[in-house]
């Protein structure tokens, strides 16, 4: 019976702790693309002071956290090994061999359902690019009577069509739905958002990272709108996101700041695609 208990907790934490191992963010945390038109308004990532104080210690034990699942399958391996060479796995029934396959599936279930609810919670309805129609609605109105307060800064040379509010609600969706997509490896869904030139890209630094899912968390997400130019052949505009990007809830994470190109080609219904990323900092 002990042997059988030390066999399903190591086979348990191999399992679990290899799946975060190696996750990274949507691009891999790399400048890649067309580089924004705009000078960003911050290099650092904007956050409340807790979460400041946060990312700091993320700073300093954010790398050690990033070997606690590798450790962790390795020591679990090593337990596997020498169980091989000590004679651990020496009269083993086919009852505990099949106990031992129905804890891994029920594990990959387990993770299965966590990757689904998270999706559901996180994605916005469709999945469809951004497009023209998602910015015409009117600004909701404000509680003290009329519409609501406008931006403090003019959006630069803005088409008619244009409203901001709904613009960074709708690229704060689209982040999260991007980075859905690449820890599940969704590469044509990603298709949708991006050039054909960061698609490309896209898809030689996602093939490093294997064909499996990974896990990717990001908290205290940010977005503001650094410029926006609409000119005779396209639109083009910049949004800077930051955040904290963690490969587990258990995970203090690493603070990050990132600008977006986006393009949008001129007529009715075109997307907003996602033209180059610039690493700030």
């Amino acid at each position: 019976m002990k042997r059988f208990l030390s066999i399903a907790m190591a086979l348990c934490i191999g399992l679990t702790m290899s799946i975060d191992a190696n996750a990274k963010r949507f691009g891999g945390g790399k400048s890649a693309g067309a580089a924004p038109s705009h000078q960003t308004r911050q290099a650092a990532p904007a956050a409340a002071p807790a979460a400041a104080g946060a990312a700091g210690a993320a700073a300093k034990a954010g790398g050690a956290s990033r070997w606690l699942g590798p450790l962790a399958g390795l020591a679990a391996g090593g337990l596997l090994a020498s169980m091989f060479m000590g004679g651990g796995f020496q009269g083993m029934q086919f009852f505990d061999i099949l106990i031992m396959a129905v804890i891994a599936f029920l594990i990959f279930r387990f993770i299965a359902a966590r990757r689904r609810k998270q999706a559901d919670m996180m994605a916005p309805a469709g999945h469809a690019p951004m497009q023209r129609e998602a910015f015409d609605a009117k600004p909701a109105a404000s509680i003290f009577g009329g519409s609501a307060a406008p931006a403090a800064r003019p959006v630069i040379n803005a088409p008619a069509w244009f409203n901001e509010q709904n613009f960074l609600e709708a690229a704060r969706n689209h982040f999260q739905s991007l980075q859905q997509h690449w820890d599940a490896n969704e590469m044509d869904k990603i298709a949708e958002f991006v050039t054909p030139q960061m698609l490309d890209f896209l898809k030689r630094e996602r093939a490093e990272l294997g064909d499996g899912f990974q896990s990717t968390y990001i908290d205290n997400l940010t977005v503001q709108l650094d410029g926006l130019d609409d000119r005779a052949d396209k639109t083009i505009a910049t949004l800077t996101f930051s955040g904290v990007s963690k490969n587990s809830r258990f995970d203090q994470g690493e603070a990050f700041s990132e600008s977006w190109n986006m393009e949008r080609q001129q007529g009715d219904n075109q997307p907003w695609l996602v033209a180059g990323i610039r690493q700030n900092g």
